[in-house]
């Protein structure tokens, strides 16, 4: 049985060393690729040619059909040679993305996923840099955290809006879930847990019940949080899951937060204007007379309109006292008639309106009430 055992173990270790030396090589050869791709891109800069050449991807699409002897599917190679042909495009003309950091920080893990792990991600130190970034045309687009479903309205973000001549090109819900990290994943070497007071308080009664008495340290972020502890064998990070794999920290366990309902939107700010989709947001930034019946008149045209009014939000203007900037998100587009009629019957009523963007509505987290 020993023999037969070995012989076993032999044969996988040896397929598992020729499926090693395969990743290699088709790691170096999508370098290799990418590297072409640049190049090509390179001389479309010159041309004054675009990056996306559809013809010539279908007709690679269909070639790569035709030489396909399988067990790969042709939805496996198209699926496969689309995210390669995706990143192609990236390394041709990369989209430059500012996040709130640090790296790791859940802004980050949110622009990852709302521009599909695709551009030049930079990280910013405060969110007004970012607004400036856009502005300044150094990056193409920003990422910032708007509204949390626990927290209410980021005040900051929407303050910048009045400062900055951005528009909101799209929005992202992102479930934010705390993990527990540590070098050796073990619990019982852990001697104090490290976080943002915020994701602390999130977790206490976790804490309170599976690690009484053991201490909790406050640090400027989750992200800061897992990058001292990478350097402390008994000290816990209360983080992401990908800080875990940025740091090399281990999950000793996961989505420890008090509540799962914890999501947060996050919009994604340009210079760009979108085109509508048939399922799109519009904000709007407007201010009234301190006057009675001033909001309501301002907003009856929503009403008379029949929109669907799906956020107000309230600022002060700082430049008066109680006086008050609205912040307003209706469904639709403001290339719509209904939308833009509505927005022009509002005007006269409004000290100042500014249209913030309309954009393609986002899908909201899923509330997993599973533990």
């Amino acid at each position: 049985m020993d023999e037969i055992k070995k012989d076993i173990e032999n044969r996988l270790a040896s397929l598992r060393a020729g499926i090693d030396d395969i990743d290699a090589d088709i790691l170096q050869l999508i370098n290799k690729r990418l590297c072409l791709g640049k190049e090509i891109g390179q001389i479309k800069d010159e041309e004054g040619a675009g990056v996306l050449d559809q013809g010539r991807e279908k007709s690679l699409l269909e070639r790569l059909a035709q030489l396909n002897d399988g067990p790969a599917t042709e939805d496996l190679v198209r699926y496969l040679f689309n995210v390669i042909m995706t990143a192609t495009r990236e390394i041709q003309k990369a989209n430059r993305v500012s996040f709130l950091g640090p790296v790791a920080s859940y802004t980050h893990i949110a622009a990852l996923n709302l521009f599909s792990h695709s551009g030049r991600f930079i990280e910013q130190g405060n969110i007004r840099d970012i607004f400036m970034e856009i502005e300044k045309k150094n990056c193409h687009y920003g990422v910032v955290p708007v509204e949390n479903s626990m927290e209410g309205a980021v005040n900051h973000t929407l303050d910048l809006f009045s400062e900055f001549d951005v528009s909101i090109t799209a929005e992202h819900y992102e479930r934010i879930s705390h993990d527990l990290l540590s070098l050796s994943g073990d619990i019982s070497s852990i001697k104090a847990v490290y976080s943002h007071p915020q994701a602390l308080a999130q977790c206490r009664g976790w804490l309170r019940k599976n690690m009484p008495g053991i201490e909790t340290k406050e640090v400027s972020s989750t992200s800061r949080a897992a990058s001292l502890v990478a350097e402390n064998p008994h000290g816990a990070a209360i983080s992401s899951r990908r800080a875990a794999h940025i740091y090399g920290l281990k999950v000793v366990e996961s989505r420890i937060e008090d509540h799962v309902s914890n999501i947060t939107r996050f919009l994604s700010i340009g210079r760009e204007k979108k085109q509508p989709t048939g399922n799109d947001k519009t904000s709007i930034m407007f201010a009234t007379s301190h006057v009675p019946g001033a909001l309501f008149m301002a907003l009856e045209p929503v009403k008379l309109a029949g929109l669907n009014m799906v956020k107000l939000e309230s600022r002060p203007t700082r430049h008066q006292n109680w006086s008050y900037y609205f912040f307003m998100d209706i469904e639709g587009h403001m290339q719509e008639k209904k939308v833009s009629d509505t927005v022009d019957k509002m005007k006269p009523h409004c000290l100042y309106l500014k249209n913030l963007g309309s954009y393609p509505a986002g899908k909201p987290a899923v509330e997993d009430h599973e533990r």
